[in-house]
């Protein structure tokens, strides 16, 4: 059986993952201990249609259930050759966000406190997480965004996650990102009129921003660094790298060069997602 185990941290998303799964056609489990599974994966190679693909959600809520949640996931591996382990998880201030959004207190928080149930978590999932197979930082990401990187992983041989970003400097800098580009050289079509409406997505504006010759060699640049660091990225245990593009508002030159590296790198085999952060204030 194809078999993923999604895992990780309250409110990084491991829903959102499963029903991207589901609607990929897997049967989907939600809050379900290791050990049933192994169980159901027996009983199921018995019957006459057997289920050829399962997503499941494994997290700390089996611990009631399972004391030993680390054991009965190896086993687990080791029964079911074709098994992904997925962990999901995001940034404290995210977590923290989401909860106060939901007015929802923590699970493992002492009285519900968010950021002390978050380092229980983490303290509780460490082994988990090293035996992982595949690491999703949703951080950034919306659900609709979240679903795209699953969808692709299917499809995609590389697990590596390449999140390319536009963003204005007047908005703020974020410590999210990996390396920062700054594509101010550019003449800024914000001082143009016919071009200052439009965003780096215009095709009009594409074209006026084309004919600068500097930019095909700084694009082919970029592709060159991006393909030789992520194998360095890789050896190091990282699995995702962000990749920004900053412009004065965030509107015209970071989301031309932004879209055009997805153009250029969205057929590689590792995953590549991208964004545009200030595009709410266009």
């Amino acid at each position: 059986m194809k078999l993923k185990i999604i895992t990780g941290l309250s409110g990084s998303g491991k829903t959102t993952a499963l029903r991207a799964y589901e609607d990929m056609g897997y049967y989907a489990m939600d809050n379900s201990p290791a050990y049933l599974i192994e169980k159901f994966i027996e009983l199921n190679e018995t019957q006459e249609k057997p289920i050829d693909k399962m997503a499941v959600v494994i997290d700390f809520r089996s611990h009631n259930l399972d004391s030993n949640m680390y054991e009965s996931f190896k086993s687990l591996k080791e029964k079911n050759a074709d098994t992904e382990i997925i962990y999901v998880y995001c940034s404290d201030s995210m977590i923290l966000k989401r909860y106060n959004e939901l007015r929802r207190p923590h699970p493992l928080g002492e009285f519900g406190n968010v950021s002390d149930g978050i380092e229980k978590e983490k303290l509780f999932l460490e082994d988990i997480r090293k035996i992982s197979d595949r690491f999703i930082d949703t951080s950034n990401y919306t659900a609709k965004e979240l679903k795209k990187v699953i969808e692709d992983s299917l499809e995609k041989k590389d697990s590596m996650i390449v999140n390319l970003l536009s963003f204005g400097y007047k908005n703020g800098i974020s410590e999210d990102f990996d390396y920062v580009f700054d594509m101010r050289f550019l003449p800024n079509p914000f001082y143009i009129e016919e071009l200052k409406p439009l965003n780096g997505t215009d095709k009009k504006l594409k074209n006026y921003l084309d004919e600068f010759k500097i930019i095909d060699n700084f694009a082919n640049d970029v592709y060159k660094m991006i393909s030789y660091l992520i194998p360095e990225f890789k050896n190091q245990g990282k699995n995702t790298v962000t990749i920004a593009f900053g412009c004065t508002g965030g509107k015209h030159r970071s989301v031309y060069m932004a879209e055009r590296m997805y153009k250029k790198l969205k057929n590689e085999d590792y995953i590549v997602v991208k964004k545009h952060r200030d595009k709410e204030k266009w």
